[in-house]
């Protein structure tokens, strides 16, 4: 920052109006819906930043679920492996579950782990079945 701090650049300097970020916005939507830098009324170095920081913001976001997913993946994998866990509920099987890891069965919607567990119970059942 104090670097740049005393360049010309005016990416550091802060808003003078709300209403110029209303009028000016410094990202548009083109005719295909894709966020551009708005290259009128703002800098195009200001423009990119925001752009770069989007960009490695979904990077996060999608690293973060991949993560997630496999985790899950792997503890369905971990506590129902038997016969005998086709047996249980999809609630019986959440709460399980959810005793086992909460950190990770938190990130997952109700509906979402339902729907893996249903996913992974008919697998199970299918692998189990070829097993026979």
């Amino acid at each position: 920052y104090e670097m740049a701090k005393g360049s010309s650049s005016s990416i550091f300097a802060t808003s003078s109006t709300i209403s110029k970020d209303v009028d000016e916005p410094r990202m548009i939507l083109t005719d295909t819906g894709a966020a551009v830098p708005n290259t009128v009324g703002w800098p195009l170095v200001e423009a990119a930043m925001l752009v770069a920081c989007a960009g490695v913001t979904r990077f996060c976001l999608d690293t973060m679920d991949s993560q997630f997913d496999l985790s899950l993946k792997n503890l369905l994998d971990t506590f129902f492996y038997r016969e005998e866990h086709l047996d249980l509920s999809l609630d019986e099987a959440d709460a399980q579950l959810r005793k086992g890891s909460f950190s990770v069965t938190g990130y997952f919607s109700p509906r979402q782990r339902r729907e893996r567990i249903e996913q992974h119970l008919t697998d199970l059942r299918s692998r189990l079945g070829a097993d026979l």
